[in-house]
């Protein structure tokens, strides 16, 4: 985050890649990037990504992925609510991976009580994902780049803090 609230539509930082975008989880705006990540599920420890990308605070999750058309070849992918797109879908179909995602509450009805089910086992598998990125920004407070003030150290700043939560995750610090 480069900017919150109402100072996200004025900044001017790093416009070539940062732009403005909401965060449902913290319900703000901001203008900054979004990290995107796919990573391997460990047993009992925190998933070790595989593939990391950033993209613009107003790209929606689905698009993220379209644009960067990621490889996964021959797996499952657990993705949130934004991935069971006609277009995602299609890309893992290709490569023979199947995506696992919750159902979407359909527009005046209510989930069956299997549904709900699927959804909360879903998310269980998911849970050591966001407590990946829980813990990326607690060890190097990533999401705090107010001070940024070009492209060139917008970059420097999301990688190098990446690089140092890489270097933690691997050597188990």
């Amino acid at each position: 985050m480069l900017a919150r609230h109402g100072h996200s539509y004025r900044a001017r930082v790093g416009r070539e890649v940062a732009d403005a975008g909401f965060c449902a989880a913290k319900k703000t705006r901001f203008h900054g990037v979004r990290l995107h990540l796919i990573a391997q599920r460990r047993a009992g420890r925190l998933p070790l990504p595989a593939q990391v990308w950033l993209c613009g605070a107003s790209h929606h999750d689905s698009k993220a992925f379209i644009e960067e058309r990621p490889e996964v070849p021959s797996t499952e992918l657990f993705g949130d609510l934004a991935y069971p797109t006609p277009e995602i879908i299609s890309h893992l179909q290709e490569q023979r991976t199947r995506l696992v995602a919750p159902r979407k509450k359909p527009k005046g009805k209510e989930l069956t009580d299997d549904e709900s089910y699927y959804n909360r086992l879903v998310r269980r598998i998911r849970q050591p994902v966001e407590s990946l990125f829980n813990w990326m920004e607690e060890k190097t407070q990533i999401q705090r780049a107010s001070k940024v003030r070009s492209t060139d150290a917008l970059m420097i700043h999301c990688w190098g803090k990446l690089v140092v939560a890489f270097f933690l995750l691997v050597f188990n610090y």
